[in-house]
């Protein structure tokens, strides 16, 4: 009976081996069947009209709009810009003012004031002779931004905007900023090696002024409030180890007010694209401007024609503000060495300083020259203040 049970308890385990092995294998055979999934719309050929840009109402700006296409997902060329376009602002009294074509698809607008009272709108024809034509938008002025605040959270930064407008006639507000951070090299570099030969250095490449702009869609309303108060807008937030807070950072934050309906764009515009991933996030679908082709109104056109004022502000943050954070720029992997110059001659590096006569001081190119991380030695003309 001993050797019986043995043998039946065999059975069961070989079974259950054997179903296990049935069950991956079909596993496999189902993932081997699986094809990746790509919407029509990621390879579409079709190349629509991207308007970027607003007119500024204030005395004495200048007004930049940009024409550019639509380009498929699969594409990673920069996009292709509309050249050689007609661009045209035209006011409800039948005023007209034509925009100067500059570089890249850009066209400007110096010394036209837009007026309160008046609508305007934006008329383009490009030239292979198609028009588009915006919507009749009133002239909408922002109101002064409060303040820039910052406190540290979660070991970084946490940048906010506050405004607000006593006449309770804002309540649309969108936002967008840039960013500026010094920085320093590993190492101070005095020489380096040109022709073969080890001569003083002509420009200092150890401290650099990076910069950037942020794209990302920045709205917020006080509709539902009271008061016409935003406050406390999350703007970005910045990790304390980022190269941004290692020395000082600059942010300059520009505030745009907005009609209900440019509103609306740009609220949809970034839940489409920057709150998408999940099943709970919105979908993607299309969303529609206030500029259309006359021939074709169901032709899509990106962007949202506006006239206005704008609010800008620009915030400082010192090293010695914030915790000891420990910055992660990649210096402290940085090694000194010393080489000779033949050594140098037949394997180039930077040179640092000299040691003693014929040989020199050496590290990497990326530890002494900081604009290797991509930024600029010529210190910006507000950084002093």
């Amino acid at each position: 009976m001993k050797e019986q049970a043995y043998s039946w308890e065999s059975i069961r385990i070989n079974r259950t081996f054997l179903r296990k092995v049935f069950i991956w294998l079909m596993l496999l055979a189902l993932g081997s069947c699986v094809d990746p999934y790509r919407p029509p719309e990621v390879a579409s050929p079709g190349s629509y009209l991207v308007v970027s840009g607003f007119i500024n109402s204030a005395p004495g700006t200048t007004s930049t709009i940009q024409l550019s296409r639509t380009q498929n997902l699969t594409n990673t060329k920069a996009p292709v810009v509309e050249t050689k376009a007609q661009v045209t602002i035209e006011s409800n009294n039948k005023a007209s003012y034509r925009l100067q074509e500059g570089a890249n698809g850009t066209y400007t607008l110096s010394g036209i004031a837009p007026q309160s009272n008046e609508t305007y709108r934006l008329r383009i024809r490009t030239a292979q002779g198609v028009e588009y034509l915006s919507d009749f938008v009133p002239v909408v002025n922002t109101p002064p931004i409060d303040s820039i605040s910052w406190h540290v959270e979660n070991e970084g930064v946490q940048i906010n905007v506050n405004t607000h407008d006593p006449t309770n006639k804002t309540r649309y507000y969108r936002w967008d900023f840039n960013e500026t951070w010094e920085y320093t090299a590993a190492f101070y570099s005095t020489l380096e090696l040109i022709n073969s030969r080890i001569i003083p250095r002509s420009e200092s490449v150890f401290q650099c002024w990076g910069s950037g702009v942020d794209k990302t869609i920045l709205v917020s309303s006080s509709i539902r409030l009271s008061k016409d108060i935003i406050s406390e807008r999350p703007l970005i937030f910045i990790p304390g180890s980022s190269t941004k807070l290692s020395i000082r950072y600059s942010i300059q934050v520009n505030q745009y007010a907005l009609t209900e309906e440019a509103y609306n764009y740009y609220d949809q515009l970034a839940k489409i694209t920057q709150s998408v991933g999940s099943i709970f996030d919105p979908q993607p679908s299309q969303i529609m401007g206030n500029i259309h082709a006359t021939a074709n109104p169901n032709e899509p056109v990106m962007g949202f024609f506006r006239v206005g004022t704008v609010a800008t502000t620009r915030r400082f943050i010192n090293k010695f503000q914030l915790p000891p954070w420990l910055t992660l720029d990649g210096n402290r992997s940085c090694v000194m060495d010393t080489m000779s110059l033949s050594d140098l001659l037949e394997e180039p590096t930077g040179v640092i300083s000299e040691y003693q006569p014929g040989f020199y001081f050496t590290s990497s190119y990326d530890c002494l020259d900081c604009r290797l991380r991509g930024g600029v030695t010529t210190k910006p003309d507000f950084w002093d203040q």
